[in-house]
């Protein structure tokens, strides 16, 4: 040993020697405590007693924490660096496949399918529209008769696009007045049926109608009061009570009648004033002008070009009796035959009637 590391201490008169070993440093404080080699009984004994008195420092807990970290390296598996576990804080973005994925594949298909229902719902709707536009009324079953004449234009309906058949317009109508032949007035609607029949059964004609919560009978028509005075002759002996009157259907603008029945009336009304103008006055000069007649012709042409398909329920009636009015009152005039004029009278009377309620329901 060198003599540099050999210490001699007496101790109860006896000379002891210690040897002083060097021990290799660490990097804890405790380290560098000399490392004493006790030789006998007695040394040890005193050198335990010192350590006894020995008060202990611990060691710096920065320097360990320290050493420590230096020593302690993680070992992190590479799954869980993959999957996001371990330390990191980075969120796990798995990468794109390439090509086309599974996702995208059903978005295109369904785009597809919903572009072609769309596709298809607007085509027929656009369709159902185109046909509908160019449907037109329909045409009427019952033929018209042939005629050499051309027709008037106010009698033709013609539907456009933009205004159909059913479509409501404004419509101006003037007062209707015309001369009749009174045979009552009742509070009720039976009353005034009994006398109707009654008036029937002996071969004239006759209708009830409603005004002003009152029921009165009508036994004969004209174009006005001065042209009943020889259905008032005729009425004499049977029904004596009866008398002549003016009686005024109201006109006025009303805003919903149907396109064909503005159409419509505007051909069959002054057909009306004038079968009623020249079968009134028969009764009185038994002849019927021919020049009226033909002039009347000329308007029945006009008239049955009317298509009553789409016409109001009153003014389909309108029209079938003014038609068979003058069916009735042509066989007047080439036979003479008094029933016939009376016919066409009732037939007069129906048409009255029916539209005094269609313009009671326009109002």
């Amino acid at each position: 040993m060198d003599k540099h590391n050999r210490i001699s201490i007496k101790i109860n008169g006896k000379e002891s020697t210690i040897q002083k070993e060097e021990k290799e440093t660490t990097d804890f404080v405790e380290s560098e405590k000399p490392l004493i080699i006790v030789e006998n009984d007695e040394v040890a004994a005193a050198q335990e007693k010192e350590e006894d008195d020995f008060s202990w420092v611990l060691p710096d807990e920065n320097l360990k924490n320290h050493s420590s970290k230096e020593k302690e390296i993680p070992v992190i598996p590479i799954e869980d660096l993959r999957h996001g576990k371990g330390p990191s804080k980075m969120e796990y973005i798995p990468k794109k496949k390439k090509g086309f994925q599974l996702f995208s594949l059903k978005q295109f298909s369904i785009s597809i399918v919903l572009a072609i229902v769309l596709g298809v719902g607007f085509g027929i709707m656009i369709l159902k529209i185109v046909e509908d536009v160019n449907a037109g009324p329909v045409q009427s079953e019952s033929p018209s008769q042939p005629t050499n004449e051309t027709p008037p234009t106010s009698g033709k309906q013609e539907d456009t696009p933009d205004t159909p058949a059913s479509k409501p317009v404004a419509i101006d109508l003037e007062k209707l007045s015309m001369g009749i032949i009174q045979g009552g007035k009742f509070s009720t609607a039976d009353s005034a049926k009994t006398t109707v029949n009654e008036i029937k059964d002996k071969g004239f004609a006759a209708i009830a109608v409603e005004m002003e919560g009152a029921y009165y009978v009508i036994a004969g028509i004209g174009a006005e009061q001065s042209s009943v005075s020889g259905m008032k002759t005729v009425y004499k002996e049977a029904f004596p009570e009866f008398f002549p009157k003016t009686y005024e259907v109201p006109g006025g603008s009303y805003a919903n009648a149907g396109k064909v029945d503005s159409e419509a009336i505007k051909v069959d009304l002054p057909v009306f004033k004038e079968l009623a103008s020249l079968s009134s006055q028969a009764f009185g000069t038994v002849a019927i002008d021919n020049g009226q007649w033909e002039n009347l012709e000329k308007q029945i042409v006009g008239l049955k070009e009317i298509k009553t398909d789409n016409l109001h329920e009153q003014l389909q009636k309108f029209h079938s009796d003014i038609q068979s009015a003058f069916t009735q009152l042509q066989e007047y005039k080439n036979g003479g035959d008094q029933k016939s004029l009376w016919q066409t009278q009732q037939s007069l009377l129906n048409a009255y009637q029916a539209y005094t309620v269609w313009i009671s329901e326009l109002s």
